[in-house]
């Protein structure tokens, strides 16, 4: 459906029925597009709906975990717990988008926005100010979004505004004072928006809507620039008004305050002209930048690469992938994906005419080539990347390969690399008696015709043996300290 025939159907609602409708609308659409049989399609149900619009029903709607902040410290990520409530948030994210249209000042999860047009915004002044908006999504509570969703432009029903409001909302305890009663629920749990779900990032810019445009008028009073890409606020000019008990700083505080939100003093930066300034991690200054040490992560990654091979360039990679985003994406990541994504990144900040870009993605293409070219690529779509004596794997990578038996006869073999574990397929024309002679074996690193990299086991002399340099690890790290220059 498009936004314009989305926007028609929203605005004729008013029962809970009209709203389930519309839903399965969506998802019937967004199943044809991608692809899959349509016969398929299991419509959302009136009891799914009322069940997941309930925010007490905490358990079973959300999971939580931990992830790593940069600044130190750990925040806590709510999501949908299982694929049906994360369909049903989609469909509703759908309706919200095409009914919304966010601030000028809001740059984050806006379409044809990004950081870089956030950055953009502060480039070439004298003072850039950051701050952030402390726990964010779990400031705005269910009642403030149901009455958002009654206002312009959605116009909601109130029924309509609790259901979505419900299903977008999550119970948590309330920090209590000492005389709150044990039996008071509605003084012990608040409702509020997870930091996770689908549809908090459009929600809290329609509520930031007051707060931007307040800002905004702040910004032009004292003639200042002014943009807000979700809980990360800059301001950013040639003069100066940021001292601790300014009127510009009391101001501040008091409309953001008054919107509901505080201020994360411990993010409260000030950043002059001679010194590094980042908006949303991109440098600003006289032009757009990323950062050396990201520029430097590509370049040593796709040397180790060139000189030692793709699977040496996966060992130094994968680990930090894994303890950085493991716990949020599933399955082992392609590393040509992620390069590839990275110079897209690279790209997007730098332009495609800059110098450091072009060097980095043709060595890229260079590669991509050099290792899936067609003569290492079979029949059956499979592209044979690096291929290794399993005796000789075993001992250049340190580890040992063992092979299982499942029921049925299904075998699969593990190892480690590094610090992490890796499963291989077995070719089916290994036989029983060649898994006992590992001489006759080697593996390879393939990748199948959807770009999806494994590991696979076969005999040694089924493929020819792409074999790179053997890694040695304290040539390595020499190579990469020059490299880096460090």
């Amino acid at each position: 459906m498009d936004k314009t025939e989305i926007v028609q159907i929203a605005s004729q609602m008013s029962t809970r029925e009209d709203l389930l409708a519309l839903l399965n609308r969506i998802k019937q659409d967004e199943i044809r597009e991608s692809g899959f049989d349509a016969d398929k399609f299991y419509p959302f149900t009136m009891k799914q709906l009322l069940y997941y619009c309930n925010p007490n029903h905490a358990f079973h709607r959300y999971r939580q975990f931990k992830i790593k902040k940069k600044s130190g410290g750990f925040r806590l990520i709510t999501t949908p717990r299982n694929r049906s409530f994360m369909m049903l948030l989609r469909s509703v994210n759908e309706i919200l988008k095409a009914i919304y249209t966010p601030s000028d000042y809001a740059m984050g999860f806006t379409e044809k926005r990004s950081v870089v047009t956030n950055a953009a915004v502060h480039r070439n002044q004298n003072y850039v100010f950051n701050i952030d908006l402390k726990d964010f999504f779990p400031s705005v509570e269910q009642g403030r979004v149901m009455k958002r969703l009654t206002l312009e432009p959605f116009n909601f029903s109130p029924q309509i505004a609790l259901l979505i409001s419900g299903l977008c909302s999550m119970r948590v305890k309330r920090e209590q004072p000492l005389e709150t009663k044990r039996y008071d629920l509605d003084k012990q749990f608040m409702y509020v928006l997870p930091q996770g779900a689908p549809t908090s990032p459009v929600i809290t810019n329609t509520i930031c809507d007051t707060l931007d445009r307040r800002l905004a008028g702040l910004a032009k009073r004292f003639g200042l620039r002014y943009t807000r890409y979700a809980d990360d606020i800059t301001f950013s000019s040639m003069h100066y008004v940021y001292s601790k008990n300014s009127e510009f700083i009391k101001e501040l505080i008091r409309i953001i305050n008054t919107q509901g939100f505080m201020i994360n003093e411990a993010k409260t930066r000030l950043q002059k002209l001679g010194s590094r300034q980042e908006v949303t991690g991109i440098i600003v200054s006289d032009k757009l930048n990323v950062t050396k040490k990201y520029v430097r992560e590509i370049r040593s990654l796709l040397y180790i690469w060139d000189k030692y091979g793709y699977s040496a360039a996966m060992s130094r990679f994968f680990p930090k992938y894994k303890a950085e985003k493991g716990h949020i994406k599933k399955g082992n990541p392609e590393l040509t994906n992620v390069l590839d994504g990275k110079l897209l990144y690279l790209k997007m900040v730098k332009g495609d005419t800059d110098s450091v870009y072009i060097k980095l993605y043709t060595k890229f293409q260079e590669l991509v080539n050099r290792d899936s070219g067609p003569d290492k690529t079979n029949s059956y779509g499979i592209s044979y990347i690096e291929s290794f004596p399993i005796l000789e794997f075993e001992k250049d990578k340190n580890t040992n390969i063992t092979i299982f038996h499942k029921d049925g006869n299904k075998r699969y073999a593990t190892f480690r690399m590094g610090e992490t574990h890796q499963v291989a397929s077995i070719n089916k024309d290994v036989t029983p008696d060649d898994e006992q002679q590992k001489e006759k074996l080697a593996i390879s690193c393939c990748k199948n015709f959807r770009g999806e990299q494994f590991w696979l086991i076969h005999l040694l002399d089924k493929v020819t043996v792409f074999k790179p340099k053997p890694v040695d690890i304290d040539e390595l790290n020499n190579d990469l300290d020059l490299l880096l220059g460090i």
